[in-house]
């Protein structure tokens, strides 16, 4: 006997298109200080499926950054930089035509009330129709999937005196089974989050040897976040001592770009070359 199994499937992103839909810019940053009224306008464009209309909704959440550099959504928090209930957007459910775009007007109201330092909200667009999805029968049993696309577009004010200051704690390269890796604790001493940019340069002696940058990460407020990540060594072709260099570049609260460096010595050997 075949028994049909319904399962939903959130699916939840803050990054750009997947599945079906498509968003840009896929992050709001909004300086309130340079805003003369008591709320802020923006928008974001929404794109669906090339072949078939689709229907979204919006609607507003709150979400934190934890030591991983991960986004932690929260469904209920009074806390007073979260400004989900601030954040008002036209037209709340749209349908957008296949191959076509829906501009979704955003408003956030009442910024001179916002703490100072880095506000934030979470403005989801969810499809409103959940796809379809026939599984293969394993012992008679099949399954019917029911996928429902969501992204998370974050919405980040900063406002008032806002502090954003970088600093690499510790930075040191480890060896595992398959290469070197660099570890950096970076820390985030501000009321505001700092979006990070680090190149790392390889030097034997005085000359450079090679030169490459890592992925971004962002750091929330008061916080930190330790980064491990490969190192290139493609072009290290003699054994003996190194120095590696971490070259870390943000913007602070004033909108200068600041940048901060950590070294480190390391050794190959030519076993492992």
């Amino acid at each position: 006997m075949k028994k049909l199994l319904s399962l939903l499937i959130g699916i939840m992103i803050c990054a750009p298109a997947m599945a079906s839909i498509g968003v840009s810019p896929t992050k709001l940053e909004i300086d309130a200080n340079k805003i003369k009224t008591n709320y802020a306008t923006t928008a974001i464009e929404i794109k669906g499926d090339a072949q078939k209309p689709m229907r979204f909704k919006a609607y507003t959440g709150y979400f934190k950054i934890n030591e991983k550099a991960e986004v932690i959504l929260i469904e209920k928090s009074d806390e007073p930089q979260n400004i989900a209930k601030k954040v008002r957007f036209v037209p709340s459910e749209f349908t957008v035509a296949p191959g076509k775009s829906q501009k979704l007007r955003v408003n956030i109201a009442n910024i001179n009330t916002l703490p100072d330092g880095e506000s934030r909200a979470m403005l989801y667009i969810e499809d409103v129709n959940p796809q379809e999805y026939a599984m293969p029968l394993t012992d008679g049993i099949g399954a019917q999937l029911l996928v429902k696309t969501r992204v998370g577009v974050p919405i980040y004010v900063d406002k008032g005196k806002v502090n954003k200051v970088g600093e690499i704690e510790t930075f040191e390269v480890i060896k595992q089974k398959d290469g070197y890796y660099t570890k950096m604790k970076i820390l985030s001493k501000g009321n505001a989050k700092i979006r990070c940019n680090t190149r790392v340069q390889v030097i034997r002696g005085k000359k450079l040897v090679c030169e490459y940058g890592l992925d971004e990460k962002v750091v929330g407020e008061n916080n930190y976040h330790v980064d491990i990540q490969k190192m290139n060594l493609k072009n290290v072709m003699e054994p003996g001592e190194y120095t590696v260099r971490a070259v870390m570049t943000y913007t602070d609260g004033n909108g200068n770009r600041k940048n901060v460096k950590k070294e480190t010595v390391f050794n190959i050997v030519n076993s492992e070359l």
